[in-house]
């Protein structure tokens, strides 16, 4: 590394090499993790705002973003759009930049009929859902359900006033675990996995996370993981999609969860996205694609869109 580096710990160091950075990016993916300062805020838009609603300060271009998902906004830096009024009468949700960059995968899945958000809670993906099918779920005809699902009471709790702030009543509620889903006769065209993670961005937008990658909360993390999604795939219809995501960089927890799934359940398989075609993996040989702190555009993630065979 360069002299003036940051000296990684052994975690982070550990990670660099799991990530195949070289020195010059494993450098300023160790800054931007010490910086706490990557988090960036988008608007998702509710069906409460009119269709020519626009947030009321400067927004970013979407040029710069072409997987930006529609109705979504990117205020410009030092904009506070949680104490603008429009946000407490529900005309938007405010989440980090990088969920929204999960979810452009969606633009390769039409409306669905049915669909269900697994670990839905605050809401930010079935929000960025519901944004991109707003037709079909909130037309005059709605043509989609949707199920956000939640097993913390608590967080389903939070989860059902962010629903009803912005005008989402229609969405259920639910609080089953993948097993027992697995059990129920539904099943879904979309299931969205939005997994629990050892939440190694979270340093990035300033929140102390310690142990985040240590190998047994990696390990730990992964192991929960696979058990989720083999419990929760047999929701899914055949021809439906599965999008898995995560907050954290670890390939145990993404790129390696993605292929023990594809081997384990060979009726699965990756779906190219061409609008991230620029973030797509080196770390394995199907589409999925990683978001890093540096690359100015969130504090990072992972997702992978699967497609069911038949």
């Amino acid at each position: 590394m360069p002299d003036n580096a940051p000296t990684p710990a052994k975690g982070e160091w550990r990670l660099c090499a799991r990530l195949q950075l070289d020195a010059e990016q494993s450098q300023a993916f160790v800054t931007a993790l010490r910086a706490g300062a990557s988090a960036r805020h988008a608007l998702v838009l509710s069906p409460l705002a009119p269709e020519d609603y626009r947030p009321p300060f400067p927004c970013e271009s979407a040029e710069t973003m072409p997987w930006l998902p529609p109705r979504v906004y990117v205020p410009e830096p030092g904009v506070r759009p949680a104490v603008c009024d429009d946000y407490n009468r529900g005309l938007y949700y405010i989440l980090d930049l990088s969920s929204c960059w999960e979810s452009a995968a969606l633009s390769c899945v039409a409306p669905p009929h049915e669909s269900l958000d697994l670990c839905a809670a605050p809401g930010g993906k079935t929000m960025l859902l519901c944004a991109r099918y707003c037709g079909a779920l909130c037309g005059e005809a709605p043509t989609m359900r949707h199920i956000a699902n939640e097993v913390s009471p608590s967080r389903r709790g939070i989860l059902r006033q962010n629903l009803a702030l912005c005008g989402l009543p229609q969405v259920d509620v639910t609080g089953l675990r993948p097993d027992q889903w697995r059990e129920h006769r539904e099943r879904f065209d979309l299931l969205l996995v939005d997994a629990p993670c050892s939440g190694q961005s979270l340093p990035a937008r300033g929140i102390a996370n310690p142990g985040c990658f240590g190998p047994s909360t990696v390990n730990g993390n992964a192991k929960r993981q696979k058990g989720i999604l083999l419990a929760a795939a047999g929701c899914v219809k055949p021809g439906g999609h599965l999008l898995y995501s995560t907050c954290t960089y670890d390939p145990d927890e993404n790129e390696k969860v993605m292929a023990y799934l594809m081997r384990r359940q060979s009726e699965w398989e990756a779906v190219d996205v061409p609008c991230l075609s620029a973030f797509r993996s080196r770390l394995c040989d199907f589409p999925a694609y990683r978001l890093l702190p540096m690359q100015g555009m969130g504090a990072g993630g992972f997702c992978c869109l699967l497609k069911k065979r038949g």
